[in-house]
């Protein structure tokens, strides 16, 4: 289906995401580079989001639920990670605090990761990775090198610094089990 021939009734809104083409980017499927976990969106909602209109933010799918909540005069009465997106799409702003740190994580059960996690994490154009657990963190400047290919690998680099650390108290917080102090 193409968004030409998608049907929509005038007070619905429609979001697309898609596994695209990345030949330009570093990396595929499962990667922490930006070939396999950039992925371009398409949303259109009648007389709201103005056609032909785009946005070059950092979001991720998570950040659809406050949206599509904030859209709907929906209040959040829990806390979430996600963060609405709204305003960006009504091209009232551009998508995404760039001071706001989001992270990726995988976990691979087969032979080639043991079941180990690795991880990614972004804050602006800084993007601290480990592509393999069994690897060590590369930083990256996504402004001056895009396809990450010349990574920034000084562990004393204020943003590796930053990053590294965002990432750690990240995995404390999601390991977390409600009952422990």
């Amino acid at each position: 289906m193409t968004i030409h021939s998608l049907y929509l009734h005038p007070i619905m809104a429609a979001v697309l995401t898609s596994a695209p083409d990345h030949h330009h980017l570093r990396g595929a499927k499962q990667d922490m580079y930006e070939g396999g976990i950039r992925e371009p969106m398409c949303a259109v909602w009648k007389d709201k989001i103005k056609p032909g209109s785009s946005g070059r933010g950092v979001a991720l799918t998570m950040d659809l639920f406050p949206t599509f909540c904030e859209a709907a005069g929906v209040p959040l009465t829990h806390e979430i990670e996600g963060k609405s997106m709204l305003n960006a799409l009504l091209g009232k702003e551009e998508a995404g605090d760039p001071e706001r740190v989001v992270f990726w994580m995988r976990r691979e059960g087969n032979n080639r990761y043991r079941g180990r996690d690795y991880y990614a994490a972004r804050r602006g154009p800084w993007k601290l990775l480990q592509n393999s657990p069994f690897e060590p963190y590369a930083l990256f400047n996504l402004d001056d090198d895009p396809s990450e290919q010349h990574p920034i690998t000084d562990d004393q680099h204020p943003e590796f610094k930053f990053l590294l650390k965002a990432l750690m108290l990240h995995i404390q917080k999601a390991g977390r089990i409600p009952w422990q102090q």
